[in-house]
């Protein structure tokens, strides 16, 4: 026990019961009526339920009031002064109500007046143990309502004062004191408050239980869902972005449906694949079916220790995701809604001035190929310039014209934004929460409902809509003094419709590519979606090298209308749980989930109708026999109806023990059981051709006049897996000082063969709270909390494929025909399987610190990490080539990740204008780097992995800038052969297909040895890429990283006279992105000829062989076009810093000073979510984001991000 609890151990103990005041009333709060209804409760229960119902802050002391009381409150409409008289029937006790502070005391005896001294004034101060003032410290004569609080430096001062006189002070996270003043003489006084322990006491959720925050010996981070509440986003995955440094989450696109993210703790786990288990409510699940405003908390179990006792799904973390539950006292109904905008968070200032659309397109195509990109004649080109500051058609100037030369039907002049006809630049959105809360001692329960309106980037006919559903319940009932039964439900639903070309991004797998990509490509501003006399512009002509439909005829669907597309996801999970109190400290918890997920995807597909031929000057004559004119079909737009149908059955039971006892001043506790899971999914896709109409589609089986049922393609797969696992954990401290954790798993898997199925996964970690030695105590005064932790384990990653162990036979059928109409069919084997396929192995090792300063107001949390990822799955060496199959996969590689996380945080208050003012600042970073340690490439191939490859390095061509003459470009073709790196140059026509200046540069390097020193000091001549081997990688050198490094994020909040303020900034500080060549919103006229949307700015930052330009800022080399299509080379000239810092969410809200009978209190806020970013890339182009360009899409054509601006309101009744 600490020297200063044995010098404290004769005074009072004090228990504070605080709740921060949500609104300010100008009713009178002893008048105001009260409903509350309690039965067989304690008094602390009552005052509980009292605080949380009505918002009042209780102070009393322990020693003067039974708690443990048993009581009944019956109020119905009455005042504070009825329900107090109730809940403290028969102690002998007073109270004093202040606004919402109430202080209640033991009644002083009547005793016998002595004469007295007259009325003083007491002035004081009020500090912690290292002299710091404390602000909106309580101060009251003892025994009385006389009372005051302290000022921002922690004086105060008190009236009507006779001596001797007791004050007692108190302050929130601190333990009261008191202090007898005998006489004016010791007026001014000082009272020094020393910290309450309780006040460390947070509990965090972990695997099967909680523990005190205290206590925790792995690495857990904790997400309270008070602050994710701050941010009305649309799902739990957007919500923790930036919330723990660990947290890598990325959202895969900004589609309002939201399915697409990927997150990672701690960064990759293998070479494979492995993401952290996700748990709701100890379920497996997606952050994609939570709502955000269900959430209590969520915790991050990062290292071995804490995910060990989750075994094989837990190799690369844990999130915990901890709903809402029922409490005890009167229901409490909260309404939450907004109404939002949402807009790109990217520029879409694209060119619409058809004359400069053309003469840019084919000054960049003409240096490539000698002629324009677009075959318009001069003189057509002299009336794009007639329109060119033309924003809507004009009478005299018509946007489409009869061709006069005869060429086209049409010659098309217009400066239409296509990008506005295409996309909406603004979307709405509505949101509305409803839930209910409360209980009584026996039953609580919670039930919550939303409804999400979204509408998406797509206009007109393309345009595409979400609707989601979210319903949740939890029930939690003590059916005997031992026995507790508990139920959750949570079912979800969401539709998403839209228009147009089934293929939106091409991230649904039905295709390489989608619309969002085909947009890009053969469109200027001076055609129109239709023709004068009303038909689809389908083909108009003037493409040199080409007679492509209009966006390679998936346009046509966003002028026709007929098309409707709908994918439709539902989940339900239910829980069953028994919890047994066995003896005390003793439970049994037993519980059945059972889980449902059910997708529906239907894509009808029509020809496009009335669709117009200006090339051949005639309605579209499609080939296909019995087509009407004008019905244009492809490969990709015809007549078909698609339905994709997915469904799993997840079984889930859990049953296990769990012990918490002490002794003296040994404490333990102990969790031990077994967990089983049992998913089986099946995928049913079917396309039929044709259909009984256009608005009625299903898949029939009817046979036409042929005997053929029109059933194109049909497929199906099945899919299931079962998991065994035993598990075990104890905990035990002696004093809260020395802390020790072990837990061990055995987990079986079915994804592995017989005889390698099962392994065992131990961990064991350690703490020292060395803030509880008796030496520490001296530095008690400013340094309050102290503790060291260091965790070592192992588990096992079972995340392949279901079947991996299984050899295949492809089957199929050969060109060769048999008896000239019959083709031959084969069957092959796949890859060969190793037969001795096991667990991949993570092995952890973490140092940890939490520390705690100035009464724990500043805290500092620091990890440090190695992981180890032993026996990976990879290919076994290289096999012969007469063995006629690629290697078999077998455990052969290796990998280590080393890391650190560190989190900030300081949290105070004081009075302004004599009203409390609260605030909080906190900042995290979090970086890991990932190394190759062991891999079967003896000669390493660049190409491969190889001992020590870090994971996302990128070797590219170094270069020296731009050739700033052509005599200078010419000397250096004299004696470097670049083909190879300008193979998109030297493609080009004569003459120029030379290098001149403002070409680009490539370097060199030293790869000849010339002085016989063994060290390379001169260049061969020639760019190349050597043998391609780490030892001889050519002119290529490590330019770039792809794998996000220094993730941070800063937040602040402030609290002030129903003011509430959060900022919350995101970023990261380090990586690359090189884009590829279809990448045409960044490449424009480099990549494509005939780039549909080139933004205003684009030319300015191109390098120019005008007379006068001024080229030491172009970041774009000489215009050539085609110079970075299929031939582009890595080379750090393009190679982009896209690191980014992101205002992800600024809330400005204000709790209305009202309260009435019905109404508790009412917030109405404007929060505007991803308002602004700034990257190095943005120099380069503003059209890109950079977490859009590095998130895995194809190219840059993905489904922008938004920023969304929102108004709204919570109610609470």
């Amino acid at each position: 026990m600490r020297n200063e609890t044995k010098k404290t151990k004769g005074l009072i103990r004090c228990f504070v019961l605080m709740a921060i005041l949500c609104g300010v009333t100008s009713l009178s709060l002893s008048a105001q009526s009260i409903d509350l209804s309690l039965k067989n409760v304690t008094v602390q229960e009552a005052i509980t339920a009292l605080n949380q119902s009505e918002n009042y802050s209780i102070i009393l002391n322990t020693d003067e009031v039974d708690l443990g009381r048993r009581i009944n409150v019956s109020a119905k409409n009455a005042t504070i002064d009825d329900v107090l008289a109730q809940v403290f029937a028969g102690q002998d006790v007073t109270y004093v109500i202040e606004g919402r502070r109430i202080s209640v005391t033991k009644k002083q005896p009547q005793v016998a007046v002595q004469p007295r001294q007259q009325s003083a004034t007491v002035k004081g101060f009020v500090s912690d143990s290292d002299g710091e003032p404390l602000m909106g410290a309580g101060v009251m004569i003892k025994g009385t309502s006389n009372g005051t609080i302290t000022d921002m430096d922690g004086n105060f001062t008190l009236t009507n004062v006779s001596y001797p006189v007791t004050l007692v002070a108190s302050f929130i996270g601190l333990s009261d004191k008191e202090i007898t003043l005998n006489n004016a003489a010791e007026s001014p006084c000082a009272i020094v408050l020393d910290a309450d322990q309780n006040y460390l006491d947070e509990v965090v959720v972990v695997g099967y239980g909680t523990q005190k925050k205290v206590n925790l010996t792995g690495a857990v981070g904790v997400v309270d869902g008070k602050d994710l509440a701050l941010r009305p986003v649309n799902s739990a995955a957007q919500a923790l972005q930036g919330a723990d440094p660990s947290l890598l989450l990325t959202m895969g696109n900004g589609s309002v449906e939201g399915s697409e993210y990927s997150v990672s703790i701690r960064g990759n786990v293998s070479i494979n694949s492995g993401s952290p288990l996700i748990l709701i409510d100890g379920v497996e699940g997606s952050l994609g079916q939570v709502n955000p405003n269900d959430i209590e908390s969520v915790s991050v179990l990062k290292d071995a220790s804490a995910c060990a006792i989750y075994g094989a799904k837990a190799s690369a973390g844990v999130i915990l995701v901890n709903t809402k539950s029922g409490s005890s006292g009167k229901a409490n109904i909260t309404y939450d809604g907004r109404v939002s905008i949402s807009t790109n968070t990217t520029s879409t200032d694209f060119i619409t001035s058809s004359y400069d659309y053309v003469t840019l397109c084919n000054e960049f195509y003409e240096y490539y190929k000698g002629y324009g990109a677009w075959t318009f004649t001069e003189a057509q080109i002299e009336m794009m310039k007639d329109r060119r500051y033309d924003v809507t058609e004009h009478p005299d100037r018509p946007w489409v014209i009869p061709d006069e030369t005869g060429t086209y039907q049409y010659v098309y002049l217009g400066n239409f934004d296509w990008y506005d006809f295409l996309f909406k630049r603004t979307r709405p959105e509505t949101e509305h929460n409803i839930s209910v809360r409360g209980g009584t001692d026996k039953v609580k329960y919670f039930v919550s409902g939303r409804y999400l309106y979204r509408e998406g980037l797509f206009n007109n006919e393309g345009e595409d809509k979400y609707n989601g559903f979210n319903l949740r319940s939890k029930i939690d009932a003590k059916l005997t003094n031992w026995l507790t039964y508990s139920n959750s439900l949570a079912f979800e639903r969401q539709l998403y419709t839209y228009g147009g070309f089934w293929e939106q991004d091409g991230l649904q797998g039905n295709t390489g590519t989608g619309i969002l990509w085909n947009f890009t490509q053969n469109v200027g501003p001076m055609l129109t979606p239709w023709n004068p006399d009303g038909t689809v512009n389908m083909y108009p002509g003037y493409m040199a090298d080409a007679t492509s439909p209009i966006f390679s005829g998936r346009g046509g669907p966003y002028t026709d209308g007929r098309n409707s597309n709908k994918r439709a996801r539902n989940y339900i999970t239910m829980t069953n749980r028994f919890t047994f109190d066995i003896v005390k400290g003793l439970k049994f918890i037993a519980d059945y989930t059972y889980k449902r997920r059910d997708n529906v995807e239907s894509y009808r597909s029509l020809p496009t109708a009335n669709s117009y031929d200006n090339i051949n000057k005639q309605l579209y004559k499609n080939p296909t026999a019995g087509m009407a004119p004008g019905q244009f079909t492809n490969g990709s737009v015809y007549d078909f109806y698609r339905q994709k149908r997915y469904y799993q059955d997840g079984h889930i039971a859990n049953a296990y023990f769990s012990y918490n006892g002490s002794f003296n001043d040994h404490n333990i506790s102990a969790t031990a059981g077994g967990n089983f899971d049992d998913y089986y999914g099946t995928t049913l896709s079917v396309t039929q051709k044709g259909g009984l109409s256009e608005n009625l589609s299903f898949i029939g089986l009817t046979t036409n006049e042929d005997g053929f049922n029109n059933i194109e393609a049909a497929s199906q797969s099945i899919s299931s897996y079962r998991t065994l696992g035993f598990f075990a954990r104890v905990n035990y401290d002696w004093k809260g000082r020395y802390l020790v954790e072990l837990s061990g798993r055995y987990d079986g898997s079915s994804r592995f063969p017989k005889g390698q199925r099962w392994g065992f996964f131990p961990s064991a970690s350690a703490g020292w709270r060395i803030s509880e030695e008796p030496f520490f105590q001296p530095l008690k005064s400013w340094w309050s909390n102290a503790k060291i932790r260091v965790s070592y384990g192992s588990l096992g990653n079972q995340q392949v494929s279901d079947y991996y162990y299984w050899d295949n036979i492809k089957t199929g059928s050969q060109s060769i025909l048999l008896n000239g109409t019959t083709k031959s069919s084969y069957a092959q084997a796949t890859v060969p399987v190793s037969s001795d396929l096991t667990w991949e192995t993570v092995i952890t090792q973490n140092l940890g610190l939490d520390l705690g300063f100035f009464k724990n107001r500043l805290n500092v949390t620091a990890d440090f990490f190695i992981r180890d990822t032993k026996d990976m799955l990879t290919k076994a060496m290289t096999l012969p080539s007469v063995y006629g199959s690629a290697a078999p996969k077998t455990n052969a590689a290796d990998l280590r990740t080393k890391g650190y996380e560190i989190a900030v945080s300081w949290k105070d208050g004081f009075k302004l204008a004599g009203k409390d003012f609260t605030y909080s600042v906190a900042g995290s970073l979090g970086d890991y780097k990932t190394t190759i340690t062991k891999y079967d490439n003896p000669t390493n191939l660049l190409s491969d992995h190889y001992v020590g490859k870090v994971l996302g390095d990128v070797w590219g061509y170094t270069t020296d800038g731009l050739f700033a003459t052509d005599e200078e470009a010419a000397a250096y073709a004299a004696i470097v052969n670049d083909q190879i790196p300008n193979k998109g140059l030297y493609s080009g026509k004569a003459p120029n297909n030379i290098l001149m200046s403002g070409d680009i540069k490539y370097l060199d390097l030293p790869t000849v040895d010339t002085d016989g020193d063994g060290i390379p000091d001169t260049g061969d001549g020639v760019i190349n890429t050597g043998d391609n081997t780490l030892a001889n990688p050519g002119d290529r050198r490590i330019i770039g990283n792809t794998k996000p490094r220094y993730i941070y994020s800063f937040r602040g909040d402030l609290q002030w006279m129903g003011i509430d303020f959060s900022i919350f900034f995101q970023g990261v500080g380090k990586v690359n992105w090189m884009p590829n060549y279809n990448c045409i919103y960044f490449w424009n006229t480099y990549s494509y000829h005939r780039p549909s949307f080139i933004p205003k700015n684009f030319e300015e930052k191109c390098w120019s062989e005008e007379e006068g330009a001024d080229n030491s800022k172009a970041l774009f080399p000489r215009r050539r076009g085609r110079m970075c299509s299929s031939s582009l080379q890595t080379s750090d000239y393009f190679m982009q810093d896209a690191s980014y810092i992101r205002l992800k969410n600024l809330t400005v809200g204000y709790t209305l000073p009202l309260k009435t009978k019905a109404v508790e209190k009412v917030r109405v806020y404007f929060s505007g979510e991803n308002l602004w970013y700034w990257s190095p890339m943005k120099k380069w182009t503003d059209v890109v984001d950079p977490e859009v360009a590095t998130s895995n899409a194809y190219g840059d054509c993905s489904y922008p991000y938004s920023k969304i601006f929102s108004f709204g309101v919570n109610v609470t009744f």
